[in-house]
């Protein structure tokens, strides 16, 4: 199963990693480099994702300069090209939109520089053009000042959701420039994720045991989880209301975290319940499209899984016996059916299913 995720993950993907580095200048070449003195003392990481699938992105930094004079460096914001089955255009054009740096309440002014690769020199923008089979990197590039002690930053932007023929969204962030700062870690780190109402998504575990995992608002972290790239397991998220907190200290961060929805019309995912959709023992609305020949059980099970999907409580044994095995299943003993709004594309479905269901 991981194998076939990791070829179909070749296809259809647009990346959109971002973070900060430290760069230095050597005879008139910029390079990132590691930093020795300043620490990482404090990271607040924040996601909200729009219906639309754009993620704005929130991040305070706090920094610690040890030393008795104030340093001014060179910082690099890194924004890898879109990959995958792309055109040039694309792959030229710059995924990262509404970018704003803000130290002491003052906007810091920026310059926008293009490179082949993320430890390659600086060129402008001019100087290159990526091509379809390439991965680029678009570098933001801004001076800070860290005067001595605690120095805060405060950095947003905003890019759009990524996908494969495995996943329908997913959002992408690079942890890994946090080791680059004096300590090699991040003292104290703070991730929320809201991907709205009613969601059900995954993340990708690249913490330790000690991290904390909880829920703002309505929801849980479920048991369900299911095996992804570079052995990575996938926690699942459920959100009724509210979003996911994800706190850790002394994180010396290897891998670059991830989020996402695997399939945006079902909660029942071929990478979560593979072994029972092979097994026909649970059905997946997949693209609610009815293409394959079904049972009048199974359109039955279709039909009220849109419901199962809100929450609502069924009176028949079969069908909350059948629900309850969903880590994502929260049944709402207060939910009336004809309070559950469904999306057009819903009801549309719904009829379908009656439709074939009467013949």
């Amino acid at each position: 199963m991981k194998n076939l995720y990791c070829i179909l993950l070749l296809f259809l993907t647009y990346i959109s990693y971002a973070n900060d580095g430290v760069y230095l200048t050597h005879g008139g070449v910029i390079y990132p480099t590691k930093e020795t003195k300043i620490a990482l003392e404090k990271e607040i990481l924040s996601f909200k994702v729009s219906p639309e699938g754009i993620a704005s992105v929130t991040i305070q930094f706090t920094f610690n300069n040890p030393e008795n004079i104030s340093r001014k460096l060179l910082i690099g914001f890194q924004a890898p090209t879109a990959v995958g089955d792309v055109s040039n255009e694309m792959k030229n054009r710059n995924q990262i939109s509404n970018f704003i740096i803000l130290q002491n309440e003052k906007i810091l002014p920026y310059e926008i520089k293009k490179t082949e690769c993320e430890n390659c020199e600086l060129k402008n923008v001019n100087e290159i053009d990526f091509v379809e089979t390439e991965v680029g990197v678009f570098v933001y590039l801004f001076e800070i000042t860290f005067k001595p002690g605690m120095n805060e930053i405060q950095h947003s932007y905003e890019f759009p959701y990524s996908s494969n023929v495995a996943i329908n969204e997913f959002y992408n962030y690079i942890l890994t420039t946090g080791s680059k700062w004096a300590g090699g870690k991040i003292k104290d780190l703070t991730i929320t994720i809201d991907m709205g109402k009613n969601s059900y998504f995954y993340v990708n575990d690249i913490f330790d045991k000690n991290t904390e995992w909880s829920i703002i608002g309505t929801g849980k972290v479920t048991q369900d989880k299911f095996d992804y790239i570079d052995n990575d397991f996938c926690k699942m998220i459920r959100i009724l209301n509210g979003y996911l907190q994800i706190k850790c200290y002394q994180f010396e961060p290897k891998k670059n975290i991830e989020f996402g929805i695997v399939n945006k019309l079902s909660f029942i995912t071929y990478p979560i319940h593979h072994e029972k959709i092979k097994e026909g023992k649970i059905v997946s609305l997949g693209k609610m499209q009815l293409d394959g020949n079904y049972s009048k059980n199974e359109l039955r099970l279709m039909r009220n899984t849109i419901y199962a999907q809100y929450g609502y409580v069924f009176n028949t044994p079969d069908l909350k016996e059948y629900f309850s095995q969903f880590g994502w299943y929260i049944p709402n003993p207060n939910l009336k059916m004809e309070d559950i709004q469904l999306e057009q594309f819903e009801k549309d479905f719904i009829e379908k299913i009656i439709s074939k269901e009467n013949q």
